[in-house]
């Protein structure tokens, strides 16, 4: 029940999310210069040079001179939140799982949009779904992506209670991206909250084409246990296959451990980068911080 009551937060007179968080949302504004946008503005005469596609047939008809078609840049921009609800994403050590704490915000962001107007849609997806929903503006529609995320999500714990622990997410996340390729509107703002363990070549690629036209924002969620074991202890880890111990009490492992979790931070973020991914860290010990 926590996502929808947090349109009451997101609602709240004057707060903002904060930069950490936030992205640049777009509003229901037109902007004064006209060209070629969505929203129709005037006919005037034809003019040497304009776009023939856009041609007022109708008018041309009725004055017997051709007219031409203008257009206002409308600034309102598709949200679009890409959800990942792989096996790696529930887990974590502080406060919450990393996939809570991805729909938490995920949705905090998702109601500001709604509430100045822009239109919001989503991707979901993990071993068992995958799910779309294209960008509106009205908040059942919202609702019933936010339902989703919570009976998806629940189902996968269930399962997971009963010691099913088998699963292969190696490429579930470059098959999403694939398909948000389709889903994608010219101008629209793109969320994805994940770990990206399961980044690869084809993401990259998919990523690279996206951002062209879209604006996109990686929402990298991490667990501080993840990041630095303090903690002395033997550690149990699975990668949906084999199961693997790691003896922390020498400090010497623990070094390395931190390396190599650094190392494949940078490499996630470095690939992110190229493909012209703005990125964002967000921990699930971090709490939803709101500017009054």
């Amino acid at each position: 029940m926590e996502l929808p009551e947090l349109l009451s937060v997101a609602s709240r007179k004057g707060n903002i999310i904060t930069s950490k968080y936030s992205g640049i949302l777009g509003g229901p504004f037109l902007s004064k210069i006209k060209g070629r946008g969505m929203e129709f503005a005037e006919a005037r005469p034809y003019q040497p040079g304009d776009d023939v596609r856009h041609i007022d047939w109708k008018l041309t008809a009725r004055s017997d001179k051709p007219h031409t078609k203008l257009y206002r840049e409308e600034r309102e921009r598709p949200v679009i939140l890409v959800l990942d609800q792989s096996r790696s994403m529930f887990f974590g050590s502080r406060k919450r799982l990393k996939s809570v704490q991805a729909a938490r915000i995920a949705t905090l962001i998702g109601w500001r949009a709604i509430l100045m107007g822009d239109r919001v849609g989503g991707v979901l997806f993990s071993e068992n779904n995958h799910r779309e929903f294209r960008p509106k503006s009205d908040r059942k529609n919202y609702l019933r992506l936010l339902s989703n995320i919570t009976i998806d999500h629940n189902y996968i714990v269930d399962n997971m209670n009963t010691e099913d622990w088998s699963f292969n997410s190696e490429n579930l996340l470059s098959q999403a991206l694939r398909r948000l390729r389709y889903l994608v509107q010219p101008g629209s703002l793109v969320y994805i909250f994940s770990d990206f363990s399961g980044q690869n070549e084809e993401c990259k690629k998919h990523l690279f084409e996206i951002t062209k036209n879209s604006q996109v924002k990686a929402m990298i969620v991490t667990d501080p246990i993840e990041k630095n074991i303090h903690a002395k202890g033997s550690y149990t880890m699975s990668d949906g296959e084999s199961v693997y111990r790691i003896n922390t009490f020498n400090s010497d492992i623990r070094k390395k451990y931190y390396i190599s979790f650094k190392k494949y931070q940078n490499h996630i973020a470095k690939n992110l980068r190229i493909c012209r991914v703005n990125i964002d860290n967000i921990s699930t010990n971090d709490e939803l911080n709101i500017i009054k």
